[in-house]
């Protein structure tokens, strides 16, 4: 017989009807016995109480006394994880968080002891943040009809003032993409410019070119084209339709200079991105007039418009004069080099911002001193918004910018090492520069600021 037969048969057998049995139904039906009256009752009112005790067990087991038939029991509110202190720059906002268990939870934040109206979720974002608030303490109670729980209190640090919102004139220091964290979005890529090249990465967080010993062109100088590579890096973020930005990166000839830098065609890409239009910024420049090459990177927003390039070359001495000018003037140089022993720089205002006016200082130094004078000037509170070749012997040139009178000291980091890098990135610092110097064990150096 076939398996399935035999499976089949197996399943009739047991689910089909069984086939009456004749002796059974033979048998003569048993006599049921005659009840009074009395008894009747009593049998029906013991079968009562027997099913309302069944109905008690099945829909109300477990309930605690007092509470009605069915009611699950309220579970106390527990804090799991408490609200973190947060550190901010003046001008943006700060986010509180909590994670608590128990039934139907509510929450009301409290800043200073204080209750803070409208402030009942699991999170509370504060208005934007002024230096009075800088050591403020935030808690949450957590509550529900079985108790209630406060959390430890979380302070509230606030930094030195934020740039306006989509100002690229900063190197995209606490930039909204940078200042939550960044670098989760994708791979990094570091790597080099090549002579007469041209890369755009969107939406990206582009470094400025790398500064350090070594320069970026051959010696003795190549002056067919090819004697230069500049190194940089960039990091993909998660790009939101209000804060698109991409990363650009070009070289030419040296006497294309001037030409490429007025041109809204050049470099040519078919995404229309260019270093000469009104929503860019120039972050970093090197001129190299004997190896007859030049390459820029810039930064430029899908939003955001109205910067206004202003091109100066001045003596190096005359430097510091050039840069409190264009501080007075509103103005934020954002990239510089070395040119012809002279210093060319590139300044732009914002016609979004036309009110801010600025203190700057220009800082000539080493290379092997570099990290050291970039950490001195966010001491006192200016943002490393340009960094060039001073000469071609290995020393740089930085230039700090901040607000006139903000003389607040500003987080700064030096990062080598991906490791980290990754953690600069995380903590929200914007990568304002990478110094190279080839005498350290690890020559990889990137000043993070915010």
């Amino acid at each position: 017989m076939k398996a399935s037969a035999r499976i089949a048969r197996r399943f009739s057998v047991r689910s089909g009807p069984r086939e009456p049995n004749p002796v059974r139904q033979a048998r003569a039906p048993r006599a049921l016995p005659t009840l009074h009256r009395s008894e009747g009752i009593r049998i029906v009112s013991r079968l009562l109480t027997y099913a309302s005790a069944l109905a008690v067990t099945a829909c109300g087991s477990g309930s605690a006394p007092g509470m009605p038939v069915g009611t699950p029991p309220v579970i106390p509110p527990a804090i799991t994880a408490q609200p973190a202190n947060q550190s901010v720059p003046m001008g943006l906002s700060a986010t509180f968080a909590v994670t608590a268990t128990g039934s139907s939870p509510q929450f009301q934040w409290t800043k200073d002891g204080a209750t803070i109206v409208g402030a009942t979720g699991s999170t509370y974002r504060t208005p934007a943040t002024a230096f009075a608030d800088s050591g403020a303490a935030f808690a949450v109670t957590v509550s529900n009809a079985a108790g209630s729980v406060t959390s430890t209190a979380a302070m509230l640090s606030v930094t030195a003032r934020a740039p306006m919102a989509g100002d690229l004139r900063f190197q995209q220091v606490d930039a909204p993409y940078i200042v939550n964290g960044s670098g989760n979005a994708g791979v990094a890529l570091s790597t080099f410019l090549l002579g007469r090249m041209a890369e755009s990465f969107a939406p990206s967080i582009g470094t400025p070119f790398y500064v350090g010993s070594n320069g970026n062109c051959s010696a003795p100088p190549v002056t067919d084209g090819t004697g230069c590579a500049w190194a940089f890096s960039e990091f993909p973020y998660a790009a939101t339709a209000a804060d698109l930005v991409a990363a650009g990166y070009a070289s030419d000839l040296y006497d294309s200079f001037q030409t490429d830098l007025q041109s809204g065609a050049w470099p040519g890409f078919s995404n229309g991105l260019s270093p000469a239009s009104p929503a860019s910024v120039i972050t970093s420049l090197d001129l190299e007039p004997a190896s007859v090459l030049f390459g820029l990177s810039w930064v430029q927003s899908a939003q955001q418009t109205g910067f206004l390039m202003q091109q100066n070359t001045v003596p190096p001495a005359d430097l510091q004069a050039a840069v409190t000018q264009e501080g007075v003037a509103g103005r934020v140089i954002t990239a510089l080099s070395n040119n012809n022993s002279q210093t060319t720089y590139l300044s732009y205002a914002w016609l979004a911002d036309t009110a801010t006016l600025y203190e700057a200082r220009a800082v000539f130094t080493p290379t092997a001193g570099a990290a050291a004078a970039a950490a001195t000037l966010a001491e006192q509170g200016y943002i490393l918004t340009a960094t060039g070749q001073a000469d071609s012997s290995g020393n740089l040139v930085l230039v700090g910018t901040r607000v006139q009178g903000d003389s607040l000291p500003r987080p700064f980091v030096a990062a080598q090492g991906s490791l980290q890098v990754t953690a600069m990135q995380q903590q929200g610092y914007a990568p304002v520069g990478v110094i190279v110097d080839l005498t350290q064990t690890d020559p990889y150096t990137y000043l993070g600021e915010r």
